[in-house]
């Protein structure tokens, strides 16, 4: 008889239990991006609370990170960081809040921009308290944006279908803002400078008032909303905000650009920066100028007062301590910038904040203050809370590269 031998199976235990390649990296990716956006994700963001109105030593440099949403808070300043002719900067729409330590992104404003302001974020005014900003609308949208700096909400009120606006400047009480008009788009790189209709947009009823004047480039709005500040080509004037009791003002201000906050907080002196012999170094796309001036006019007496800048690129001013102080902010040639106390009457100027242009050089411009809140601030040094985002995208980083190792030895294992 012949014996057939059957060989058994190999005991089931002997059997490769290995797990799939793209299960174990998968696993492993969530583990690794839980461990590496943990700390942001979980711990607290932000500084410690200030209970003070802080204006920071130093204000951050531009982050690609820097998050969009709340402040949480009002803010105390808004603006623009990068141009986008610098190093790897992407202009970015920021709010920083009144703790001199909270930067978050103004998506509305971002989204807003039109194609030949070359991705600026759309213009936008603060309001006096920091709790909201008027965002424009200059590619014919046919409506400004409210929105409110504190939990985000936003609403829209009509201009006029296809028309497009710039908002200028707001009250004290935040119930009116100066807008620029236009039917077609409207950008601040036009040249000559970007002109329209000037109107009062009332932000509680909606209603507008358009003022018997055109080709108007620049205005603002008295503290107390009871005058207009404009500038047109036939030269520099100042009216009730009805529009009536049009009166012509010094020659010394035709032609300068005045700013949102350019009124004294008594509403009897303006402040505008000259800068003469303006032109662009075609080759790097830099604005250069010979000489900048600081001007200073006493609306009673019809005298201006010139206060040269030495070592200045360019300035800005920002606004009012009180009536005898103005917020200066000044650039270096590497976009840097240095903010100052100035004082109205003598010229003397005190630095209290700077900011570092970074690797990038981003620089900050179209900076606009609560102007009710300047006199309040403390300035101290504050750490930077510029959001979650570079916590989140450092998770992603590590759960990548986590599930690439246990893919690649998985594989091998199963090999």
């Amino acid at each position: 008889m012949t014996t057939v031998t059957v060989a058994a199976d190999p005991p089931a235990a002997t059997r490769s239990r290995s797990p799939k390649p793209i299960l174990a990296a998968l696993i492993a990716g969530a583990v690794g991006f839980v461990v590496g956006a943990a700390p942001a994700v979980i711990a607290p963001a932000g500084a410690p609370p200030s209970s003070e109105i802080v204006f920071p030593a130093e204000v951050a440099t531009y982050s690609w990170f820097t998050s969009h949403g709340d402040l949480g808070m009002p803010a105390t300043m808004v603006y623009q960081n990068g141009i986008g002719v610098e190093f790897m900067d992407f202009p970015q729409a920021v709010a920083m809040g009144v703790d001199g330590s909270t930067y978050r992104r103004i998506g509305t404003a971002e989204q807003r921009s039109v194609p030949t302001d070359q991705g600026d974020p759309a213009v936008m005014v603060l309001s006096a308290d920091g709790t909201f900003a008027v965002i424009g609308g200059a590619n014919g949208h046919g409506n400004v944006v409210v929105r409110s700096l504190v939990d985000g909400t936003t609403r829209e009120l009509p201009i006029g279908v296809g028309r497009s606006a710039l908002p200028w400047s707001i009250g004290s009480d935040g119930r009116d803002v100066l807008l620029l008009l236009g039917e077609g788009e409207l950008s601040r790189y036009f040249v000559p400078p970007v002109s329209g209709t000037l109107a009062l947009l009332d932000l509680s009823t909606g209603d507008l008032l358009e003022y018997p004047l055109q080709g108007v480039t620049s205005a603002a709005l008295s503290p107390d909303g009871s005058r207009v500040v404009a500038q047109r080509p036939q030269g520099a004037v100042v009216m009730d905000a009805a529009g009536h009791s049009i009166l012509e003002l010094p020659a010394e201000l035709d032609g300068q650009a005045f700013g949102d906050d350019a009124w004294s907080p008594d509403g009897t002196r303006l402040v505008t920066v000259v800068h003469d012999d303006v032109w662009v170094d075609e080759p790097t796309g830099r604005r250069l100028t010979s000489s900048v001036t600081l001007q200073v006019s006493d609306l009673p007496t019809g005298a201006t007062t010139m206060f040269p800048l030495a070592g200045v690129e360019s300035a800005a001013a920002l606004g009012w301590r009180d009536d005898g102080t103005v917020v200066l902010q000044t650039y270096a040639d590497d976009n840097s910038s240095d903010f100052q106390w100035v004082d109205a009457d003598t010229g003397a100027a005190q630095t209290f904040s700077t900011y570092d242009s970074g690797f990038t050089g981003a620089s900050i411009g179209s900076a606009d203050l609560a102007r009710d809140l300047i006199r309040e601030w403390v300035i101290e040094e504050r750490p930077i809370d510029q959001g979650r985002t570079l916590g989140i995208l450092c998770g992603l980083a590590v759960g990548v590269v986590a599930a690439l190792v246990v893919w690649f030895l998985t594989r091998r294992r199963r090999a």
